[in-house]
C-alpha cells in the first residue's frame, strides 16, 4: 500500500519578499516529498513565515499561534479520551482498567503538528517566542530558509519529537498540561530548534520550479538594506545588502521562462541599490558575467557603450533581463529614490518589456522628518524625480507614506499631504508609525497621540481614494 505523503501548510504575513520567500520554501518542501495541505488541521507541518515591520503585523502571528494552540489542545484531549477508552475496553477481570497500553503516553501528543516560526519576527523576537508560544518547534530567521527541510527531518526522526527525561523542561510543560493523568511518574522533553544566524542564501533555495502562478516569476535580485532608515526594522531582521550574482538572477529568469512563465518581476527591499562588483579579472565566472553585461549593453547614438570595468549596477541587470528571449514583461520592486536615476527613466521609457510603473516610496513631505528617518533626500528633490519620470517615462506611479513619526507636527504633516496632492499617485500604502526594536527612531519619544496619528492616516487614506477614483 502506498503510503501517503506528508502535508505542509504554509501561512505567510508581510512583503512581497515574504511571498516569494515562501513560494521558494514550498518548493524546496514539495521537492522533498511533501504535498501541500489546504489548512492547518491536516498539516503535518505547519510553517508561519512573519513580518516585522509594523507591531500589528506581528500581532497578527500573535493571533494565529493563539489558534494553533487551542487547536492542538482540543486534539490532544480527543486523542488522550479515544486511548484511554480503548484501553479500558482491554481489561479483564483482576486487572485495572485503566492501565495504557504499551506507547499511548506519547501516542496521544505525538501525533501534532510539528509548528514553525519563520522570518523577521523569528530574527526579531529569537528564543522569546519559545518562551511565550510553548507549542513552537522551530525557529528559523530569513537567510536561513534554506535549511528548513533540513530541521524539519531532525524533528520528524524517531524519538526527538517526544522523549521521557529525569526532569521536566519548561518547554515540554505545555504538552504536559495536555495529558491525562498517568499511572507513574513522567516528564517529557522534546527537541526545538532556533537558527536565527545571518549570512548568504545558498542559490539552491531559489532553484525549485513551483510557482503560485502559470505566467508570473517573481525572482530576488537581492536580500536585506544597508541604508538604515531610522524606523525600519529591514536591516536588524535580513541583515545587510546581499547582491545574488548576474548569473544566479539570469539563469533563474532563463528557468523560468523555458516553464512558460514570461512576466518576471525583479524584487529587492531597495533594487536601485544593485551594484555588483565584479571578481577579480580573469576568473571564469567574472569573464562570463563581463561577456554577458557586454551582449546586454547598447552603445548610444554615435558611440560605444561605456561597459562598467567593475560593476554591473541595477540598469545594467534590467537590461540583461529584458535581453532574454521569451521575456514578454518586466517589473521590480522596490526602488529607493536617493538612488533613482534618469538612466533608469529612459531604459524604462524606450523599453517595450519594462512596465511603465514606478513605485517609488516618499514616507513624508517634510524634510526635517524626512532628515530624522534618513531618507537622503527633501520634498524638492521627491518632487523633482517624479517631474522627470512623468517626462521621461510617462508612466503611473504608486508610493508608501508614513503619518505620526515621532515629533511630527500639523506643519509637517501638511508638507506631506501637499505631495499627495501633487503627484496624484495611482495608489498609496500609508500607514501609522510603529516603533521598532533596535531602530534609532526607537529613541525617540513616540509623542503623536494614537488619535491624531489616526486622523492623519484617515486624511490621506480618503484623500488617496478620491485621486485613484479621478474625482
Amino acid at each position: 500500500m502506498k503510503e501517503d505523503k506528508k502535508k505542509v501548510f504554509l501561512r505567510s504575513f508581510g512583503c512581497q519578499m515574504n511571498a516569494r520567500d515562501s513560494e521558494a520554501l514550498l518548493g524546496l518542501m514539495i521537492e522533498k516529498g511533501y504535498a501541500q495541505a489546504e489548512n492547518e488541521k491536516e498539516a503535518d507541518v505547519i510553517l508561519i513565515n512573519t513580518c516585522s515591520v509594523r507591531a500589528h503585523a506581528e500581532h497578527r502571528v500573535d493571533s494565529l499561534l493563539g489558534h494553533l494552540k487551542k487547536l492542538i489542545s482540543s486534539s490532544a484531549h480527543k486523542l488522550i479520551g479515544k486511548r484511554r477508552t480503548k484501553d479500558e475496553g482491554r481489561g479483564t477481570k483482576g486487572e485495572k482498567k485503566n492501565r495504557p497500553s504499551e506507547g499511548s503516553e506519547r501516542s496521544s501528543i505525538i501525533h501534532r503538528s510539528i509548528i514553525g516560526l519563520i522570518g523577521c519576527m523569528a530574527k526579531n523576537k529569537g528564543e522569546e517566542i519559545f518562551k511565550k508560544w510553548p507549542h513552537v518547534d522551530l525557529i528559523v530567521a530569513p537567510a536561513r530558509l534554506h535549511k528548513i527541510p533540513e530541521y524539519i527531518e531532525k524533528l520528524q526522526a524517531p524519538g526527538c519529537r517526544l522523549q521521557a527525561s529525569q526532569s521536566l523542561s519548561s518547554s515540554a510543560h505545555e504538552l504536559i498540561s495536555l495529558r491525562a493523568k498517568l499511572p507513574r511518574p513522567l516528564t517529557l522533553e522534546r527537541l526545538r530548534i532556533i537558527d536565527v544566524e545571518d549570512g548568504d542564501r545558498k542559490e539552491e533555495f531559489y532553484r525549485a520550479e513551483y510557482r503560485e502562478k502559470k505566467s508570473h516569476a517573481q525572482v530576488v535580485i537581492s536580500t536585506g538594506c544597508s541604508n538604515y532608515c531610522s524606523y525600519c526594522v529591514v536591516p536588524y531582521v535580513r541583515g545587510e545588502l546581499r547582491l545574488r550574482s548576474p548569473r544566479d538572477i539570469i539563469a533563474e529568469v532563463k528557468r523560468n521562462v523555458a516553464l512558460g512563465r514570461t512576466k518576471i518581476t525583479l524584487l529587492g527591499q531597495n533594487v536601485n541599490d544593485y551594484n555588483y562588483r565584479l571578481q577579480a579579472r580573469g576568473s571564469r565566472l567574472q569573464d562570463e558575467e563581463r561577456n554577458t553585461v557586454r551582449s546586454a549593453a547598447e552603445p548610444p547614438p554615435g558611440g560605444q557603450y561605456a561597459i562598467r570595468d567593475t560593476t554591473i549596477n541595477f540598469v545594467d541587470l534590467l537590461r540583461m533581463v529584458e535581453e532574454i528571449e521569451g521575456v514578454e514583461e518586466i517589473e521590480f520592486l522596490t526602488p529607493h529614490p536617493k538612488n533613482t536615476s534618469k538612466e533608469l527613466f529612459r531604459l524604462m521609457a524606450k523599453s517595450k518589456k519594462i512596465r511603465k510603473y514606478l513605485h517609488l516610496p516618499y514616507q513624508s513631505g517634510s524634510d526635517r522628518i524626512l532628515k530624522l528617518m534618513h531618507r537622503g533626500y527633501t520634498k524638492k528633490d521627491y518632487l523633482s524625480l517624479v517631474e522627470d519620470y512623468k517626462t521621461i517615462v510617462g508612466g503611473t506611479i504608486g508610493t508608501d507614506i508614513i503619518v505620526g513619526f515621532p515629533g511630527e507636527t500639523d506643519e509637517d504633516f501638511a508638507h506631506t499631504k501637499d505631495v499627495l496632492e501633487k503627484v496624484r499617485f495611482m495608489g498609496a500604502y500609508i500607514f501609522k508609525y510603529s516603533p521598532r526594536p533596535n531602530t534609532r527612531a526607537m529613541k525617540l519619544a513616540d509623542d503623536v497621540p494614537p488619535a491624531v496619528k489616526e486622523k492623519r492616516h484617515r486624511i490621506l487614506l480618503d484623500l488617496q481614494r478620491k485621486i485613484s477614483s479621478g474625482k
